[in-house]
């Protein structure tokens, strides 16, 4: 079972001896791989495609796994009957992201991986008293995707947490060269409102671009 950088970041993240729910979790990979090293908790994967739940289903089937339930559901609904205690969700947009979490029963701990829209996550979790103890950026497969780790607390973001997260790793020291340069190109070409947006960010961005 191949899993690329961003996927075995995640799974690295996820603590051992947790009851862990895959949310909107496709093929399952990841929570397949977590349920295989821990075989004493329970693991749990839902979708709302039926066809995606029915091969993680089979995969986890034909390597034996006990402790792997599936779900066919909207979000995390369909693991409220489970003792869970940590909740992976990836592989959507920030705001899909948001409505999951707001419509559910708070969990101890959250992994998450928004497409896009993380700073609306981010947002969210200071609205909320979730607080990301990691975020950070991680490159895969020639894109560059947010991980956020986040338990409950209280969350003051700062504009740059806010828009780019926490700023450390080699990751996002090209992450940030790369956006800067991108939005230097397309600086002249908008009008002035969005400027003002761009000209912030550039700032923020700046003392990673210095060298």
């Amino acid at each position: 079972m191949k899993l690329d950088r961003r996927m075995r970041k995640l799974l690295s993240e996820i603590p051992d001896g947790k009851n862990l729910a895959d949310i909107g979790a496709d093929h399952g990979y990841i929570s397949i791989c977590y349920a295989l090293n821990n075989p004493n908790s329970l693991v749990v994967a839902s979708d709302i495609s039926s066809k995606s739940i029915a091969k993680a289903k089979l995969t986890a089937e034909k390597l034996g796994l006990c402790n792997y339930k599936t779900e066919v559901g909207d979000g995390l609904c369909s693991v409220e009957n489970y003792n869970i205690d940590c909740v992976l969700i990836s592989g959507m947009g920030g705001e899909e992201i948001i409505k999951i979490i707001n419509k559910s029963k708070r969990y101890p701990l959250y992994i998450l991986s928004p497409q896009k829209n993380t700073d609306k996550v981010r947002q969210f979790l200071s609205e909320n008293n979730l607080s990301p103890k990691k975020d950070y950026k991680v490159l895969s497969e020639n894109k560059f995707y947010d991980i956020l780790i986040c338990e409950n607390g209280k969350y003051n973001p700062t504009d740059f947490e806010l828009l780019f997260g926490s700023g450390i790793g080699d990751d996002f020291k090209l992450y940030a060269k790369n956006t800067y340069a991108q939005l230097n190109e397309i600086y002249p070409l908008v009008g002035d409102s969005e400027k003002n947006i761009i000209a912030h960010k550039l700032q923020l961005l700046k003392e990673f671009c210095d060298d």
